[in-house]
């Protein structure tokens, strides 16, 4: 899987970014073949930070394209970094699950 990653205001540091592909990869393994091989699998993640009334948020998305099956989307906001990871791969791995189970 190819990881590419935009952050706006956020300083994104070397650790959180491993953190994303140690979460985001386990997706690789759900899709099986039917999706395609790990060269093709194209990961774009984008992080920003935002004002909220209880304090900071972080917003991040993830386009997860395969060239077998299109594209897997999700959105989401947490107080910190790691935890829009772990939020990111749970709402994309029901997506995966779902394509998975359809091309048993």
């Amino acid at each position: 899987m190819l990881f590419h990653f935009q952050s706006g205001n956020v300083t994104f540091f070397p650790e959180d970014k491993e953190y994303f592909e140690k979460r985001l990869l386990d997706l690789e393994k759900l899709l099986g073949w039917e999706a395609g091989d790990e060269d093709t699998l194209d990961m774009r993640v984008n992080i920003e930070k935002t004002p909220h009334h209880s304090g900071e948020k972080f917003i991040a998305s993830a386009t997860l394209t395969c060239p077998n099956h299109g594209k897997f989307h999700a959105e989401v906001s947490h107080e910190d970094i790691k935890g829009c990871a772990d939020l990111l791969k749970d709402k994309l791995k029901i997506q995966a699950v779902k394509f998975h189970d359809k091309h048993k």
